[in-house]
């Protein structure tokens, strides 16, 4: 590397990089997964049963976890949502000086300026690149996993680490695939890639990471079967419906997934600079964790940016290993080239990810300021409405409840965060534009009946004062799931029949329309909750849209500096004298 990184420099850039994300993460509305999951750890604290009265697809670990961070917010008064982040930014942060220390002690020894430079690299991928996705589960299983890649870069380099740091790698890795289990495939490819390069004689030999990741998951499967036994039933029941649900091919992902530029981009580089890399090791490590991680984002088969995010974490780290290369001016044209896009590259994506940190952490950004004050608009009409009573909430995202329901202080009157279910259910209709025709009871297979069952159950014995409804739009491709009619849907069984009839409107608020119960039957003061078509035409939101890449202020600005810093770069190199 050029210019000696100091220590002090390193720290500093450390602490600001991470002050910055959490900054810009507490200033944003949190997510929808991060309210349900305190939501459900809030009703297990309450004495509610996971899978039973609280049913999601999801493991139940990242629930147990939570259960502490309410617990704490209830003890202090403080908001759930700032201990989560705080807490979250404390996790993240200590295996982020775990890894330092592997670093330092196993994978560049006796290179200070070079593991702290490293260090840093780590640092902004652990605090400023997740952006939305801070919190986010894979946020928590790129931190979990980084020990388990350096300690195989060390090793492919010739150093062994002490047995305690290799059963604490595996550990951490082993809770990585307790929170996603599809990214056991990181065990999977650098144990086999280990094995062999190896010695032959001892390629089948437990190793101590691989034996304590597996202890881990032994336990947790055996604390699962005994805490939270509906947990396969759920998944028996509603794990097919989810599969199929916003289903993209698994071949698809793998080459048009969120990302995908950053990662083939890495792996090219990485191809074609291969003689330039000072640690062939760690750059090794890197890329075969990033290809692992990449498919097992591609094998949920969704097109969700954050199940893509530890590869395009390790995609980041490995782009700055390749732009501080050795940087010989008299190499071949293909090494120069990708060097000086590797080095333009690797400043855009930090010069454009801190200036959006920073306009987040300063309140700039009209998109998160426009969706808090919706949210404390619906919270206020919804504390109004509701007079502390459950609150039905009919839509088929997540994002209608949450963070709405902690930000009311109101329970759902379903056992389920949203009604995905049924747009599952339904996805071939939804996906292929054909007229969506809902099924009778007894052409139910067993998923929809259980899910039927189960609102009705959930409503009739709530009785909720308030119920918000997503507002349909028109039954026509365009829409995509905004196609369901949830009140037509339910209309059909005769108990939610009677009990929807006992609602009137009494309020819009963008997109979501409130009914409220009327104590003896229908009320004059407004229409029922409709089961007509709807008219509206909202255009389908695509994930795709959501990815690097759109044609908005930020991105441009993104390609300016890009080919600025690319010419900058070649004019240098030109101005130097060649070797």
């Amino acid at each position: 590397m050029r210019g000696e990184l100091t220590s002090r420099a390193a720290g500093a850039g450390c602490v600001a990089i991470a002050a910055l994300g959490v900054a810009a993460d507490l200033a944003k509305p949190p997510t929808a997964d991060v309210g349900f999951f305190l939501y459900a750890a809030g009703r297990l604290l309450d004495g509610a049963r996971l899978y039973r009265d609280v049913v999601d697809i999801n493991p139940p670990l990242i629930f147990a976890a939570n259960v502490p961070v309410v617990q704490l917010a209830r003890a202090t008064g403080l908001s759930e949502f700032l201990l989560y982040g705080l807490g979250s930014a404390l996790v993240v942060g200590l295996l982020l000086l775990y890894s330092s220390r592997l670093i330092v002690r196993y994978v560049l020894p006796g290179e200070p300026a070079r593991a702290r430079y490293l260090v840093l690299l780590l640092c902004f991928a652990f605090f400023a690149f997740p952006g939305f996705d801070f919190g986010e589960r894979e946020h928590f299983v790129l931190a979990l996993l980084v020990p388990y890649v350096m300690l195989a870069a060390a090793q492919w380099a010739g150093r062994e680490a002490p047995a305690g740091d290799r059963v604490a790698a595996g550990l951490l890795s082993g809770a990585a695939i307790a929170l996603k289990p599809s990214f056991v495939l990181v065990w999977l490819v650098l144990g086999g890639v280990r094995r062999m390069r190896g010695p032959r004689a001892s390629r089948w030999t437990p190793t101590p990471e691989s034996a304590a990741g597996l202890g881990v998951l032994l336990v947790y499967g055996a604390a699962v079967l005994w805490l939270a036994p509906d947990y396969l039933k759920v998944v028996a029941v509603l794990g097919p419906a989810y599969a199929a649900w916003l289903r993209e091919p698994f071949y698809k992902l793998l080459v048009l997934g969120p990302g995908i530029p950053l990662v083939a981009f890495a792996l090219l580089a990485l191809g074609a600079m291969r003689r330039d890399v000072r640690a062939p090791a760690l750059a090794a490590a890197l890329a075969w964790a990033m290809v692992a991680c990449w498919a097992a984002g591609a094998v949920q088969e969704k097109e969700f940016r954050y199940h893509f995010y530890p590869a395009m974490g390790f995609a980041f780290v490995l782009l700055g290993l390749l732009a501080a290369g050795a940087g010989t001016v008299g190499q071949g044209l293909a090494e120069r080239i990708f060097r000086r896009t590797s080095r333009a590259l690797l400043a855009t994506i930090a010069v454009v990810v801190l200036a959006s940190s920073a306009r987040d952490a300063a309140g700039l950004n009209p998109v998160p300021r426009q969706q808090a004050a919706e949210i404390d608009q619906m919270a206020a009409e919804v504390r109004k409405l509701a007079d502390g009573r459950p609150v039905g909430v009919f839509s088929h995202t997540t994002g209608s409840a949450f963070p709405l329901a902690n930000y009311a202080d109101v329970e759902l009157a379903s056992r389920f965060p949203s009604f995905w279910v049924i747009a599952a259910l339904y996805w071939e209709a939804i996906a292929t534009g054909g007229p969506l025709r809902y099924r009778a009871v007894s052409q139910m297979a067993p998923a929809e009946r259980y899910f039927l069952d189960a609102v009705r159950q959930d409503l009739t014995a709530a009785q909720p004062r308030l119920i918000v409804v997503l507002r349909p739009g028109r039954d026509a491709a365009v829409n995509g799931q905004r196609r369901l009619n949830f009140v037509a849907y339910f209309d059909r069984d005769p108990q939610l029949a009677a009990l929807l009839a006992r609602y009137h409107f009494t309020a819009r608020i963008g997109e979501y329309l409130f009914y409220e119960r009327g104590e003896a039957g229908p009320v004059a003061s407004g229409p029922l909750p409709s089961a007509v078509v709807g008219t509206l035409d909202v255009g389908r939101a695509r994930l795709a849209d959501l990815r690097f890449g759109s044609l908005d202020g930020e991105w441009l600005f993104g390609v300016a500096l890009f080919v600025a810093a690319w010419v900058a770069l070649a004019i240098g190199e030109r101005r130097r004298p060649a070797l």
